[in-house]
């Protein structure tokens, strides 16, 4: 699988849209759309290296040199990178509605 098969690939697993993708990573949404369909071969190392981080895979990832993770773990993933905004409090409130959520679904089976 190509580059731009993959960046389309992970942007659709992670249920963004073009525009999203480049607000993101300070690009234009044209710009993600030509990366996506080939027509821009030569990103740059910074923009890849942006890509790579906004989707939470490693730069491997997108250039094949590793397994592309599935729509289950790119959404932790992104789950986890939403907690570096937080405070301390709201994240320890996060934690705790994650353990209490863990220990009503283990009840219920």
């Amino acid at each position: 699988m190509s580059i731009e098969e993959r960046l389309f690939s992970l942007r659709q697993k992670s249920g963004e849209s073009l525009q999203d993708v480049a607000d993101k990573v300070g690009v234009s949404k044209a710009h993600v759309w030509e990366l996506e369909k080939g027509r821009s071969r030569n990103p740059s190392f910074e923009l890849v290296r942006k890509l790579a981080a906004h989707y939470g895979v490693s730069i491997d990832v997108l250039t094949g040199d590793a397994e592309e993770p599935g729509a289950g773990d790119l959404q932790i993933e992104r789950v986890h990178r939403g907690l570096d905004e937080l405070s301390v409090r709201d994240r320890e409130i996060v934690e705790q509605m994650i353990e209490a959520m863990k220990r009503k679904s283990s009840e219920a089976t």
